[in-house]
């Protein structure tokens, strides 16, 4: 029987194909394997099951192979699950088949195991104690940096040696694709809610080996967070809703800003109140300080409130508010 023939193989995944298989076959295409998902991640289960159009595979006697050593057979064995495999793993399978009527058949599939890192670094402002990273936000631009871990004969692939093949929502974006381009920008659409699904295909210059991944981009919200703040303690650390002073004393409260867009957070308007009036802060150089004092012998309880808008983007605001009562 010959063995030139090339197999066939049906991949069925979820968000992410691999392309570098290899198959031969022994009569006519008539022994195929299906692999679930088709491209395993690292360290993921796979199932392979052997599918035949031309004889009854339940009733087959099936051995399966894994890297030349059987690891199973028996009558109707044609679907197997197998364990995980590390990061740059390359696994032989190979599948023979005994019909009914006694003919055989044989496939072999080549998986190997790859995978993309993806660094999101949206363009938006998180002050610079804040440690976490930067969320995207309505209109935002955000940056998208991606470390493919590709594989070939068991030697990781170099990334000026990978070609980048970029898609924004199903579409290809042809001028930010190429040999070593793993860095991709985008704008993220001026709305309240909303996603944008990024596609990353990775291959070899040589097309043997390839490897595809997803990864979504979820609008958030921009937040305004007000903390307590002294000239000799410097701002607290804990965020307030309520603060409760003496009458006569003096404070004052610090409002910070997380995930504005740079573009238009430089623009917008920041504005105070007190009990739903606007006022002026007296302090120019620094519109998100508000200080505050309270008359002796005085007795209050006062609701204190920031805002931020932008005026190119409705969806670009904040606001935040907190409780400030004056006791004797």
């Amino acid at each position: 029987m010959s063995l030139g023939n090339k197999l066939k193989i049906f991949g069925l995944c979820c968000g992410a194909f691999i392309f570098n298989f290899s198959f031969s076959i022994a009569q006519e295409n008539n022994l195929f394997l299906v692999i679930f998902p088709a491209l395993p991640s690292p360290n993921q289960n796979y199932t392979i099951e052997a599918k035949s159009y031309q004889f009854d595979a339940s009733r087959a006697y099936f051995e399966w192979f894994k890297n030349g050593k059987k690891v199973d057979e028996g009558t109707g064995v044609r679907k197997k699950i197998f364990e995980g495999e590390g990061l740059g793993s390359q696994i032989n399978i190979r599948v023979t088949a005994r019909s009914p009527e006694g003919k055989f058949y044989e496939a072999v599939a080549q998986i190997g195991i790859n995978d993309i890192d993806f660094i999101v670094s949206p363009l938006t402002y998180v002050p610079p104690f804040y440690r976490a990273q930067a969320l995207p936000t309505s209109g935002s631009i955000v940056e998208v940096y991606a470390i493919p871990h590709l594989y070939s004969q068991g030697s990781r692939i170099s990334l000026p040696n990978i070609i980048f093949e970029w898609k924004l929502d199903g579409n290809a974006v042809k001028e930010q694709s190429g040999r070593g381009k793993s860095r991709f920008t985008f704008s993220l659409p001026k709305t309240l809610m909303g996603e944008n699904e990024i596609t990353l295909k990775v291959s070899s210059l040589n097309g043997n080996t390839a490897y595809e991944e997803t990864k979504k981009i979820i609008i958030k919200k921009s937040e305004i967070i007000l903390y307590k703040t002294s000239p000799l303690l410097g701002k607290s650390s804990l965020a307030i809703s309520q603060l409760q002073l003496k009458s006569g004393e003096n404070l004052a409260v610090a409002a910070e800003p997380f995930f504005f867009d740079l573009n238009s957070f430089a623009k917008s308007a920041v504005s105070w109140f007190v009990n739903g009036s606007k006022i002026n802060t007296g302090k120019e150089q620094n519109p998100f300080i508000l200080e505050l004092s309270s008359p002796a012998d005085s007795k209050s309880e006062n609701n204190i409130s920031f805002k931020i808008e932008s005026e190119e983007n409705i969806f670009q605001k904040g606001g935040s508010e907190i409780i400030i009562k004056v006791q004797n």
